[in-house]
């Protein structure tokens, strides 16, 4: 009897949960961010100058950047009736406004709604706050936010409109809550909050979209105890929410209309900046938040290209890593790592700058950046700092005339210390990669027969001169029957990388030595020549071309390996035209 009662109960149960989790859908969107005009211009215009250069990789990310990506929201209805969209900042971050698209429940149909404005977004928790157009209040509910914290191995799911190529498509996810209380400094400060950890499944598009609990009593069975912002992409099935308390801070907020005055919040995050560039654990990445948008369009190209040509490879990387996935966050980047290499105490020998006075006027604002001092007869520096607002945050914008003329100073100097690396070594297109292979054929000048060559080139951080490895098949007709050599050398290579568009010319040359070995006979061998390669852009990691070149091979008199004794009739030298294909990567 108590096995019927408790299948009853959960058939029950299930009756009453299943029309509930259909609905869900009703109140979880796709969010869609609508660029400002002036944005949507700087981007066409720089996309069109990367493509007359011949940079089409990044040309191509701009375009994709400029289609429009998305993410998730949810609805949440505020007891006085008022209706907001919650989802994540980075979601709607370079918004004039935003849209949101619900599927209808048991329909191919879909209810949109437009010109959402942007309430409030915080950079440290990665929330955004959107309210209707107007004041409107198309719903009259929406989900709720738990009032218990989840534990360790409890049930939750995730909902959202992850893509599948270019379409976002319906998810809801089940899984179990794997950390509670995760601490992942790169993601949130733990001092903020920690973070829920859990397995439900999170795919690119559900950002901004919840992670839930069942609930039957609540709308569409289920209340929010997270909104899903990260996923470990090396890891399965380890996924990271903001827990919801946060959000509510923030609605809070929003509804305060403002949690601190604009003086305050000015201090308050100036003086962040300030910590951060201090702390010689961080790298620039830790700024990139107070980094304006207006900031990066610009001075982002110049920045960019800055970095480009000068930046370690390791930050090189991390600035075309964030390019490739959003080209305005790949210009904050690169704007953070010009600031930081100016102001980090890592890159100034240990030298401070502290957060000065602040000055507030109408919607100007800057403040006074403090260099600290170490001797009391040093000139003290003071740099004046402008900060723009941006949905609801400050953000910096400008550095003072002083700060400007010291760049331009340094750019100077760097220039004209690294005028080699400023002209051969540009990435963007990199025709010229850090091995090149190579292999052809010797035509001889002077009668002698073809030979084959290969060649493997491996340049430095210049990418101007190469360590050489080659090998040639040799065929000499020194001797009353044509002799035949295996010719193995170790050289160094020069370059000169010309770019012209989608494909570059480099004059290079190249000098080896080494030892011949035949069946029983050896030789010393050396190998000089100059020529000009043509190399082609695939927009792969590896770039192809081919080459010719003038080629003088020579090899001393031989000697029988058995015996020792010297064979032929002296030195032989072979002058020929060398053609021959490149792969590079």
């Amino acid at each position: 009897m108590k096995k019927i009662r408790n299948f009853i109960l959960s058939a029950a149960m299930l009756f009453i949960l299943a029309p509930a989790f259909s609905q869900i859908r009703s109140y979880v969107g796709i969010v869609r961010q609508k660029y400002f005009p002036e944005h949507i211009k700087y981007f066409e215009k720089y996309r069109d100058e990367l493509n007359d250069a011949g940079y089409t990789t990044y040309a191509k990310y701009i375009d994709d950047y400029l289609a429009g990506g998305f993410g998730s929201g949810f609805v949440y209805v505020a007891p006085d009736g008022t209706n907001y969209i919650i989802t994540n900042r980075h979601v709607v971050s370079q918004a004039e406004s935003a849209s949101i698209e619900f599927e209808k429940d048991n329909s191919d149909e879909t209810v949109k709604y437009e010109n959402l404005k942007v309430l409030l977004t915080d950079d440290e928790i990665d929330i955004a706050i959107l309210g209707f157009s107007n004041g409107e209040k198309p719903f009259k509910k929406g989900l709720k936010f738990s009032s218990t914290n989840v534990s360790d191995g409890q049930e939750v799911w995730s909902a959202g409109f992850p893509g599948l190529g270019a379409d976002p498509v319906w998810q809801l996810g089940k899984g179990t809550v794997t950390n509670s209380r995760a601490k992942i400094k790169g993601l949130l400060d733990p001092s903020i909050s920690t973070l829920i950890q859990h397995s439900a499944q999170v795919d690119s598009g559900n950002s901004g979209g919840p992670l839930m609990i069942a609930s039957a009593k609540s709308t569409a069975g289920y209340e929010v105890v997270g909104i899903n912002t990260w996923k470990a992409s090396w890891r399965d099935s380890t996924n990271f929410s903001i827990p919801a308390s946060q959000i509510q801070k923030m609605i809070s907020a929003v509804q305060k209309k403002s949690s601190v005055n604009d003086v305050q919040s000015l201090e308050d995050r100036s003086k962040k900046i300030a910590l951060s560039l201090k702390d010689l654990g961080n790298d620039f990445t830790v700024i990139v938040k107070y980094i304006s948008y207006e900031r990066a369009s610009t001075y982002g190209q110049k920045d960019f290209d800055s970095v480009m040509h000068y930046a370690p490879s390791k930050v090189r990387s991390t600035v075309l890593d964030a390019f490739s996935y959003d080209p305005a966050e790949g210009l904050r980047y690169a704007c953070a790592y010009q600031i930081w290499k100016r102001f980090s105490a890592e890159s100034n020998d240990g030298a401070v700058y502290t957060s000065g006075k602040v000055h507030l006027s109408g919607s100007n604002a800057s403040v006074d950046l403090m260099k600290e001092s170490k001797n009391a007869d040093e000139e003290k520096v003071s740099v004046t700092t402008t900060w723009v607002k941006e949905h609801g945050l400050w953000r910096l914008f400008e550095l003072s005339d002083e700060e400007k003329f010291a760049e331009k100073k340094d750019s100077k100097k760097k220039s004209k210390d690294s005028k080699s690396e400023s002209y051969f070594s540009s990435p963007e297109i990199d025709f010229y990669n850090a091995c090149l292979i190579t292999a052809g054929g010797d035509i001889s000048l002077g009668g002698n027969p073809f030979n084959f060559n290969i060649g493997l080139d491996y340049f430095g951080k210049h990418s101007v001169y190469a360590y050489s490895i080659c090998y040639h098949r040799v065929t000499a007709e020194n001797l009353n029957d044509d002799v035949s050599l295996n010719l193995f050398s170790l050289g160094l290579a020069l370059r000169i990388p010309v770019k012209i568009g989608t494909y570059g010319l480099t004059p290079y040359a190249r000098a080896t030595v080494g030892l011949g070995y035949g069946s029983s006979l050896s030789a010393f061998g050396w190998n000089a020549e100059a020529g000009l390669q043509a190399m082609f852009n695939t927009d792969e990691d590896f770039h192809y071309g081919f080459g010719v070149s003038y080629k003088v091979l020579g090899l001393s008199e031989f000697e029988n390996t058995e015996t020792g004794e010297k064979v032929g009739s002296g030195e032989f030298k072979n002058k020929s035209i060398s053609i021959y294909a490149i792969l590079s990567f």
